[in-house]
């Protein structure tokens, strides 16, 4: 358990910023941006991508190696994995399932965005309840209703065995967007609330506790459904599987889905060509992966810097 002061008490404010400015960039050492990309043994090109982009991108890495004949070497890791393989240079090109927050817009570093992914909250198939609004989810997270009875249309029964029991996975901490989306900072979150440390443990704890409620993407919840199952709600009235809502910008949780090149030093033709081939690949997704990609986003009024996405529709 962690205990977060003053998350309790006080009505939580609205999320956080679903982006950071793409302008400023991160001081490196000197000497630094000199070095090339150390890849590893035999490899033309390597990638280092988060696990939703890694199944959903690895068909057209492969397409792509085959029509190039380069030889690929591609890491599945976390957001985590992916910024470090961007300060190590160890990678052409990485993946992430935030969008970049300011330490890691490292000198050199260009974002590609290639979609937007859903986040759903999730409850245990038991609980009656079917939808939520954004300040409900709020003060379920927050600790201002401590019971689900609190909640008309539950119809949990009163007392301790309806104790909401929050659980939350605080990724990606210096990032913004994605559960900064629901609250905007950790202070903001029950004293009561159960952190999970990894995606399987989100599904698991939600799959056994009647009283929980958690969030994680529509992908990662099927991918997971040997740890149990869980019922994702609908948000203000709308289903976190309408691509339509997500791509409009009315569905308000999400994941930005991105990819990263260099230029200067690091810069390799080869890696731009592949990122280039990506993005515009992204249309062919397997819907399954629920990404709505950035050309469709485009079209719907998402603001851009460059390739990059930067803000939600006004």
């Amino acid at each position: 358990m962690f205990g977060l002061a003053g998350a309790a008490h006080a009505a939580p404010e609205l999320g956080g910023r679903p982006f950071s400015p793409p302008g400023d960039e991160v001081v490196m050492p000197d000497g630094w941006d000199k070095k090339k990309i150390q890849r590893p043994d035999g490899a033309d090109l390597a990638l280092a991508i988060d696990q939703q982009l890694y199944p959903a991108l690895l068909p057209l890495v492969q397409a792509f190696s085959r029509q190039t004949g380069l030889k690929i070497a591609i890491q599945e890791g976390t957001c985590g994995v992916a910024a470090g393989a961007l300060s190590e240079r160890s990678a052409d090109i990485t993946g992430m399932c935030c969008p970049p927050g300011p330490l890691d817009r490292l000198p050199g570093v260009r974002y590609h965005t290639i979609g937007i992914s859903a986040i759903a909250l999730i409850v245990h198939p038991a609980n009656p309840l079917t939808d939520v609004t954004m300040d409900q989810a709020r003060r379920l997270f927050g600790g201002q209703t401590r019971s689900w009875a609190d909640l008309p249309v539950s119809g949990m029964v009163a007392g301790p065995a309806s104790d909401v029991r929050a659980v939350t996975r605080l990724h990606c901490k210096p990032r913004p967007g994605h559960w900064r989306l629901l609250l905007d900072n950790e202070n903001q979150f029950s004293q009561e609330m159960h952190e999970v440390p990894a995606i399987r443990d989100m599904i698991a704890e939600v799959a056994r506790s009647r009283t929980a409620i958690g969030y994680e993407t529509l992908w990662h919840i099927a991918d997971n459904a040997r740890l149990g199952v869980v019922k994702p709600l609908k948000l203000n009235g709308l289903d976190p599987a309408d691509r339509k809502s997500l791509a409009q910008g009315r569905y308000p949780l999400y994941r930005v889905m991105n990819i990263t090149s260099w230029s200067g030093t690091a810069a390799d033709p080869r890696a731009a060509k592949l990122a280039a081939w990506l993005v515009d690949n992204a249309p062919a997704l397997d819907p399954a992966f629920g990404i709505v990609p950035a050309q469709e986003l485009r079209s719907r009024g998402w603001s851009f810097d460059g390739d990059e996405i930067v803000a939600p529709p006004k």
